[in-house]
């Protein structure tokens, strides 16, 4: 009905019944400076077979219910640690299941690795970070996974190891990354969970490898740090000096596995998860977000896309960042992530906020304006927000800003590499940077939902990313394109912009123009300006909402477009308002 994966089985009432599950965090980021730690893995909770996370026993399965909707969020890995300041690694996202009746279970992200930079210590999660030169690691959590490794101060001086579902960090010279936990529940043994290698500044080259379950690699001259797998919940590895990568690398996503009797499953789900079976079991594997109804002969449900606002772009700098971007339709969501499950309906008022696009920058050589939020609310249901884009940087200021997508480092008359901002992770990608053998007066692209932003170098002012196609509305439509960079002024450079990214970010045009705005209602960046004063402002958002027509109530507020497309009915708000179910 809903063009995305959701299965309606077969009409059956299901008999009471059992349910095993796995549930496994996003990992935590590396470290970023010399001998940086390894990131954590995410925390690893089970019922199937005898162990689970961080040495505890298995825990007890789920006792089914009928007409209950079992709602299972998975965790995003924590994205790259860059040169913003943020040089100990994020923690990953939780993943949990959720329903009426039970005690949600939670497995907590990833602990992110410390740089050596600040004296940071490894954060802590559902397994620790790894610690710096000479400083600890962060704890894990009880039943769920082991704490990161202390660096070392002597030798190689190497991070520590990020910890592990079944194992520490290593906390010796090599840095290793604790193992993770080999699970069955699948038919098959697979393991989960590892920590991220550190990194290690000297030393003969060898590799710092992650812990067996998708943990990262840390850095180790001259081989470089690998982000965690995706949905294994690996940490991310460490990085060490002597690279021109300068990254901590990524944590891997997370992942749900819910095992029950193929005789009492319903067939009722969302969010794209893999079916398979296994003697007398269905098995449902959930690499992204969705529900699984119980029992149930009326599903009701409803798909969505929330886009944030884009941000203005920066003067003499670079592209603002598209808005954030959150979906249920269609199989993929923002940022390289999987689409989310729908709405479970139920009869109340939706208030739908749409995000304004950041204002443009009239201060010359000031960073531009973030977007603003865009969101669904219900009393009882967990709102829904897709963060406003961040603004492109400066001449003055040229780190761009953080948001739903990361606006484009600005220009740099001193030379060196300055970053873009960083993104919201599940919505968007981060801004691009300025490289340090660039022409220091161009700029970087802002960050799209779909693509990064291109780096600005090389007499090449960056180009905004590209946004996410997403086809709710019955046809195809990108949204949330980054802004173009600036192509700048001095030392002779008088060239074009960068483009904007496809899905309404806004080109920078000639050095001495003002910057293009994003197009409304797609959420994307603004161009940044040249010499000009005035930078392009972000487009605002967009809702949509998406529902079979025999559900669909007729009852709005706020004026939004109402279409079909087959079955279903289209609610499109490019303004605020509300859809009340009944």
């Amino acid at each position: 009905m809903f063009g995305q994966g959701i299965n309606f089985g077969s009409l059956q009432a299901a008999a009471a019944a059992f349910a095993d599950w796995l549930v496994v965090a996003g990992g935590g980021a590396g470290g970023r400076s010399s001998n940086s730690g390894g990131g954590g893995a995410g925390g690893l909770r089970t019922s199937y077979g005898s162990s689970s996370g961080g040495g505890a026993s298995a825990e007890s399965q789920i006792e089914l219910s009928n007409d209950t909707t079992y709602i299972f969020t998975v965790g995003a890995g924590a994205p790259i640690t860059t040169l913003d300041g943020n040089y100990r690694g994020l923690n990953g996202g939780n993943s949990s299941i959720e329903a009426s009746g039970l005690t949600t279970i939670t497995s907590l992200g990833g602990g992110g690795g410390a740089g050596q930079t600040g004296n940071l210590d490894g954060s802590a999660g559902g397994s620790g970070g790894g610690g710096s030169y000479s400083e600890d690691g962060g704890a894990g959590t009880s039943g769920q996974g082991y704490a990161g490794g202390d660096g070392v101060a002597s030798g190689a001086y190497p991070g520590g190891g990020g910890g592990g579902a079944s194992e520490a960090g290593n906390t010796d010279t090599q840095g290793f990354g604790g193992d993770g936990l080999a699970v069955s529940i699948t038919g098959s043994s697979v393991t989960y969970a590892g920590g991220g290698g550190a990194g290690r500044s000297s030393g003969n080259g060898a590799s710092l490898p992650g812990g067996d379950g998708g943990g990262g690699q840390g850095t180790c001259h001259p081989n470089g740090n690998t982000a965690g797998s995706a949905n294994t919940g690996g940490g991310g590895g460490g990085f060490a000096g002597g690279l021109t990568q300068r990254v901590g690398q990524a944590g891997g996503s997370g992942i749900i596995v819910f095992r029950l009797p193929t005789s009492a499953y319903s067939g009722y789900y969302s969010g794209s998860p893999t079916i398979t079976t296994s003697g007398a079991d269905t098995i449902m594997k959930f690499t992204g977000s969705g529900w699984y109804r119980h029992g149930s002969s009326n599903l009701n449900s409803m798909a969505f896309l929330v886009q944030a606002g884009g941000a203005g772009g920066g003067s003499n700098g670079g592209g603002g960042g598209a808005g954030g971007l959150r979906t249920s339709y269609g199989s993929s969501g923002a940022g390289g992530t999987t689409a989310e499950g729908n709405i479970i309906l139920e009869n109340g008022t939706y208030t739908i906020t749409v995000g304004s696009g950041g204002a443009a920058q009239t201060t010359y050589q000031d960073r531009g304006n973030n977007g603003s939020d865009s969101s669904i609310t219900k009393s009882g249901m967990t709102t829904i927000t897709s963060v406003g884009g961040g603004g492109g940087g400066s001449n003055n200021t040229p780190e761009g800003k953080s948001g739903g997508c990361g606006g484009g480092a600005g220009t740099t008359p001193s030379g060196g590499g300055r970053n873009g901002g960083p993104n919201t992770a599940g919505q968007g990608y981060h801004g691009g940077m300025t490289t340090s053998n660039g022409h220091p007066y161009v700029g970087a692209g802002g960050g799209g939902t779909g693509q990064v932003g291109q780096d600005g170098g090389n007499d090449s002012p960056g180009d905004g990313g590209n946004g996410l196609q997403v086809g709710i509305t019955g046809s195809n439509v990108y949204y949330g394109g980054g802004g173009g960079g600036t192509a700048g002024t001095g030392i002779g450079y008088s060239g074009d912009g960068g483009s904007g990214g496809q899905g309404g970010g806004g080109n920078s045009n000639a050095y001495n123009d003002d910057g293009s705005p994003g197009t409304a209602n797609t959420g994307g960046g603004g161009g940044a300006s040249g010499d000009a004063t005035d930078s392009g402002a972000g487009g605002s958002g967009i809702v949509i909402l998406r529902l079979a027509t025999s559900l669909y109530s007729g009852s709005t507020t706020g004026s939004p477009t109402v279409t079909t497309s087959g079955s279903d009915t289209i609610i499109k708000f490019t303004g605020s308002g509300t859809y009340v179910h009944s």
